[in-house]
């Protein structure tokens, strides 16, 4: 079975952020993405990381992120290994 290796995409001195987890730390991508419902345009934050690497997180968990604190709203895998995690602030 092939497992990829997203490390080198994840490098928080580049262009990656930790997030903290419980007591774990973890690499990956925060941005606001753009939403449309309904005809109301917004933004939403959404963290995209190794899927293995919150396995066990599941929604209303705590999350936190550039000093902010965010809660799981959903979790949406891309079936390669990565994990986006829709999350929304405390």
């Amino acid at each position: 079975m092939f497992v990829e290796d997203f490390n080198e995409f994840f490098i928080s001195d580049e262009m990656a952020d930790n997030a903290t987890i419980g007591t774990a730390t973890v690499a990956g991508i925060f941005e606001s993405q753009f939403v449309e419902v309904s005809g109301i345009e917004g933004v939403r934050p959404v963290f995209t990381c190794a899927a293995a690497d919150v396995k066990d997180l599941a929604h209303e968990k705590t999350i936190k992120i550039l000093d902010k604190t965010y809660k799981v709203a959903g979790r949406q895998p891309d079936g390669t290994g990565l994990m986006s995690l829709i999350l929304e602030r405390q």
